[in-house]
């Protein structure tokens, strides 16, 4: 079943109020606690959703909405998470990031033109897709990691 783009955008608006619900209060240990060798910390999801807003999902966005059907390159998260500045990983800090990249995320969605929406890019892991295509992705995206963070805190409660 297809969602509708309004539905896209109105869980969009959903991921920083669900973040902030979900790690509100938590110390350091809870946000560092590590289910798996190959798993990331909430504090390290937190970490990537701020770097990606910022310089994957919007710039891909934005490059399908200026130019004519880009080739959009692929993105080696592991590789840039290994490199990353790590100096604003306060939980306040990683919290008003990810907000300030994402109202300026919702507000260059909230400008798009019909046409817009369906202007397309292509990227060789997903193959060619539309502007509204890649919003259904960026939600995926954010409901994929708040899985994480849900998971990695029952796991952490577990332990106690």
């Amino acid at each position: 079943m297809r969602v509708s783009r309004e539905e896209l955008l109105k869980s969009f608006e959903q991921t920083l109020p669900t973040l902030q619900t979900l790690v509100a209060g938590k110390d350091d240990a809870t946000l560092d606690f590590l289910t798996g060798t190959e798993r990331w910390s909430i504090r390290e999801i937190l970490a990537h959703l701020v770097d990606d807003e910022m310089y994957v999902m919007r710039t891909r966005m934005e490059r399908m909405i200026k130019e004519d059907c880009p080739t959009l390159a692929p993105h080696d998260e592991q590789k840039w998470f290994a490199q990353r500045n790590t100096s604003r990983d306060g939980l306040d800090q990683l919290l008003e990031d990810f907000a300030l990249q994402r109202n300026a995320s919702l507000g260059m969605l909230k400008m798009l033109r019909e046409s817009d929406w369906q202007r397309p890019g292509h990227q060789p892991e997903y193959g060619y897709f539309s502007a509204e295509e890649w919003l259904g992705n960026w939600v995926e995206h954010d409901r994929v990691h708040i899985r994480q963070i849900e998971e990695n805190l029952k796991e952490y409660e577990s332990t106690r």
